[in-house]
Order: C-alpha cells, then sequence, then structure tokens
C-alpha cells in the first residue's frame, strides 16, 4: 500500500461509527448485540469446562446503563448509545436529498424521534474488518427497535431499515456491502459530461474514486466507479497510479493520483474523456 492509501484510512485510533434513527425508546436486548458482535453468551461453558468438568467463571452478563451499552471487544471497545433527540437535519438533509433508492427518505428520516449511535473504537481491528463488525451491530439495532432508518456517517448515505438487512447478509471482509458505506455520486457538468465521486472508500483504507469527466450513460458510470471501489476493498488492491482500468480488453481509463477536486487531500482520479 502506498503512502498515500495509507494517509487515506489506515489509522491506529479508527472509529467507526453509524447512527440509527428510531421512533420509540425501546432498546434492543443487550444480548443480541453482543452476540452480534461476535461476543459468546454468559451462559454457554468454555470447551475447557466442557471436556474436564470445570466450572469456568462466566464473565458478566452486558447490561444497559442509562441507555448505554458499553463493553470491551478484543482489543477495543463497542458502545451503543440511545440519544433524547433526532439526528441532526443538517446532517441529514443532504444526504436524504441524493437517496435516490430511497424515495422517501427525506419524509422517514424528518419524522424520527430518538437516535442510537453505535461505534467500534480502539484497538487494531483492521479497518474493513471493522465496518463489518459495526454493520453486524446496526443490523442487529435495526431488528430489535423501531428504527426508521440508518445514516452511515462516513459514507454519507442514508438507508432503509429492510434495505439495509438485506444487503449486509452474508457480509465479510471479501464481500462488503459496497452501497451501504460507499456513497457513489454523479453530477452534471457544465459541458453535459458527468462527473462522478466516491465518500466512504478512505475509512476503509484506500483513496476516494473520482471522475472528473465521462460521456458514459449515468447508469453504467455508476457501476463501473462502483464496482472498481467493491474490488478495491473485497481484494484489497489499491489501484497504482499510472495504471489502467476498463471495462474490457481495449477499453484503457488511465488511473493518476492526485489532488482532489474537492478540499480532500490525494485521490485516485480516472481519466475518461
Amino acid at each position: 500500500m502506498s503512502d498515500e492509501e495509507e494517509d487515506a484510512g489506515a489509522d491506529k485510533s479508527d472509529v467507526a461509527i453509524a447512527m440509527v434513527a428510531t421512533s420509540s425508546l425501546r432498546l434492543p436486548p443487550a444480548k443480541e448485540i453482543v452476540a452480534a458482535a461476535g461476543g459468546r453468551s454468559s451462559k454457554s461453558p468454555s470447551l475447557l469446562g466442557r471436556l474436564f468438568g470445570a466450572k469456568p467463571n462466566a464473565p458478566a452478563e452486558q447490561q444497559w446503563q442509562d441507555k448505554n451499552l458499553v463493553f470491551n471487544f478484543r482489543d477495543g471497545m463497542i458502545a451503543v448509545a440511545l440519544m433524547p433527540g433526532p439526528i441532526p437535519w443538517s446532517d441529514l438533509e443532504g444526504p436524504c436529498a441524493t437517496a435516490w433508492w430511497w424515495a422517501e427518505a427525506a419524509e422517514r428520516m424528518r419524522a424520527h424521534t430518538y437516535h442510537f449511535i453505535v461505534t467500534v473504537m480502539g484497538g487494531t481491528i483492521p479497518p474493513v474488518e471493522r465496518r463489518v463488525i459495526l454493520t453486524r451491530l446496526v443490523s442487529a439495532v435495526l431488528r430489535h427497535t423501531d428504527a426508521v432508518g440508518v445514516y452511515w456517517a462516513e459514507g454519507t448515505v442514508v438507508h432503509e431499515p429492510t434495505s439495509f438487512l438485506e444487503q449486509a447478509e452474508g457480509i465479510s471482509e471479501t464481500q462488503i456491502p459496497g452501497p451501504l458505506w460507499i456513497d457513489v455520486r454523479l453530477e452534471t457538468n457544465d459541458d453535459e459530461t458527468l462527473r462522478c465521486f466516491t465518500t466512504g472508500l478512505a475509512p476503509l483504507g484506500h483513496l476516494e474514486i473520482e471522475v472528473p469527466r465521462a460521456t458514459l450513460k449515468p447508469q453504467e458510470l455508476l457501476e463501473f466507479v462502483g464496482d472498481t471501489a467493491c474490488y478495491m476493498v473485497n481484494t484489497s488492491t489499491p489501484i497504482a497510479d499510472g495504471e489502467t482500468l476498463g471495462r474490457t480488453a481495449t477499453e484503457k481509463f488511465k488511473v493518476r493520483h492526485m489532488k482532489s477536486m474537492f478540499d480532500r487531500g490525494t485521490v485516485m482520479r480516472i481519466n475518461m474523456v
């Protein structure tokens, strides 16, 4: 991995965070959250205890404390907190307006009254695995609360609960739910060409992708950039400066690592025209 890619996402203090908008104060069972993180029930004996008849010292069962659930996980920590108010609309307005996959996003998210903050923090869990764990935690919250939507802050995207659960099914470090984590945004240039850019790749340890000008059809450009992003993450394969990409053996788009069109450092620019 290049210096630019390390700067983009590798951080020992990496904090993965998502928010679940909800319409009530109903809390999910603590045991479901622990199980989603990969924890073991305190009622399950250890293998050593089963084999040799020893009575293991069961860890203290996790419980909600004043609407907060915090517990150690590996060498880090997981925290789920129910906040006494909605997610600020200033954070949601833009993502809701561009959520073409969820027509009712603004209406549904405007109406929520409380929200959960779900966090995986500290430790040495790699960035992609950390978001896999976070996705499983969010899924557990969705299944056991009156959730109305998810705000994945790193990608500045919102999701309908049922859709989130469906896309999160079977998640792994080599099969990420790209649309849940990564926003691929299209805009029209003054000359009627399209430009495209991602948000959400940097926390995963990769450079964000930008296409300043393209003549592909909108769906083709979305799929090309989205598929490229998922390929990079699923295979842990950064695209080097100077390499080419294409959908066919003859199509060759040059990749350059260079300053972003926006104020966000170095990106992976794909020159398509």
